[in-house]
């Protein structure tokens, strides 16, 4: 049988790759209940990664009851009724989030998802997805009992009453307005700081008008009027637009839609930050089809570093999404654990890319 081969530059780590393949060579019986896998040197070498990946692998299954270790003899593949306690020992941990944050930019809380399941399988803990519409249905009602919440981009205000009411520890990530759950756990993205990079970076370039598209209650819009003020510009409500907080479009759609209105206002900025890469590329598109020139007669700058492609590449303010998510889980463990945590205690940093959408304002005639 030939072997699996893992890629070191897909999205998904290499420890979690070299996870599957071991268990499902266990589920095809190339491992057999009892039997001996292959050392940390031969694995590393059978698929070209190195061996702390492996280790890391190897002492996941083991903390998930999948594998054992015998001092000085090797690793070995648990008993079928070994493995059954451990999955009856599993904690079930919840990721909720809104219907309509989630499809708002869906590829930003899918990184921070993906963070969350790797630090799941670390610690043999079942991911519970759960998306929440209008009737703010939980999943806290019938047999399924969850050890802790992460609650990413924020829920209403009763959702969140609930589950504290129902005793479920919480951690809130990524809120995309301020005052959504001050009194909770959250793991925050140092978007103030991001902020303030980009505004110096425009400053730099000689940009003088600089205009934010985004949510108004949120951390980089007070980020962005802040930073205009430390740096002695101006701010000009016609170079700002806001999104429906309550009513969001699909992150393109809504930055198409929010830059036509700006520009419907006959001046425009020379620069913009907007909330996120998706809503920038949408911005991008609304420039083009106006005939507006990126970055000749207006810069743009985004957020989180999505991949989004665009012409030209854009500026954007770097956040490690996947981190967030770990981070997150880290902070739910303690929380179980009974362990004190603050609101606001991780704060995970960023960094500015300087790219092509990003250039000196065109001199005024």
């Amino acid at each position: 049988m030939a072997n699996k081969v893992i890629q070191p530059d897909q999205p998904t780590s290499i420890r979690t790759q070299l996870r599957d393949i071991l268990l499902q060579e266990i589920k095809d019986g190339r491992f057999t209940e009892g039997g001996r896998i292959p050392s940390e040197r031969d694995l590393a070498e059978r698929y070209g990664i190195s061996r702390a990946s492996v280790r890391e692998t190897i002492t996941e299954l083991i903390n998930s009851g999948i594998l054992f270790r015998t001092v000085g003899k090797g690793t070995y593949v648990a008993a079928v009724s070994a493995r059954a306690q451990a999955t009856a020992q599993t904690r079930n941990v919840g990721f909720l989030i809104s219907e309509d944050i989630f499809h708002f930019v869906q590829t930003g809380y899918n990184r921070i998802l993906r963070g969350v399941e790797e630090a799941c399988r670390v610690n043999g803990d079942r991911l519970v997805f759960h998306s929440v519409g209008d009737s703010a249905r939980l999943p806290i009602d019938g047999s399924l009992k969850l050890s802790g919440c992460i609650v990413v981009g924020g829920l209403r205000r009763n959702a969140i009453d609930r589950l504290k009411e129902a005793g479920i520890p919480l951690v809130l990530v990524d809120l995309l307005l301020r005052d959504e759950g001050a009194d909770v756990t959250s793991v925050n993205i140092d978007y103030a700081s991001g902020t303030r990079m980009a505004v110096e970076h425009l400053f730099q370039l000689g940009h003088r008008r600089i205009g934010f598209i985004g949510l108004s209650n949120s951390e980089k819009y007070s980020a962005y009027w802040q930073s205009l003020e430390a740096f002695g510009l101006p701010y000009h409500p016609r170079h700002v637009e806001f999104l429906p907080a309550m009513d969001l479009e699909p992150a393109m759609l809504a930055g198409f839609h929010a830059m036509q209105k700006v520009i419907a206002r006959s001046q425009l900025p020379t620069a913009l930050l907007v909330t996120n890469d998706y809503v920038a590329r949408g911005v991008m598109e609304a420039l083009m089809v106006a005939g507006v020139e990126v970055p000749e007669q207006i810069s743009v700058v985004g957020y989180d570093d999505l991949g989004v492609k665009t012409n030209p590449p854009m500026t954007t303010i770097r956040v490690d999404l996947d981190q967030v998510g770990r981070l997150a889980m880290d902070a739910l463990n303690r929380c179980i654990e009974g362990t004190a945590v603050h609101a606001g205690e991780t704060l995970v940093p960023v960094t500015l890319v300087v790219r092509g959408s990003t250039a000196s304002p065109a001199p005024a005639l």
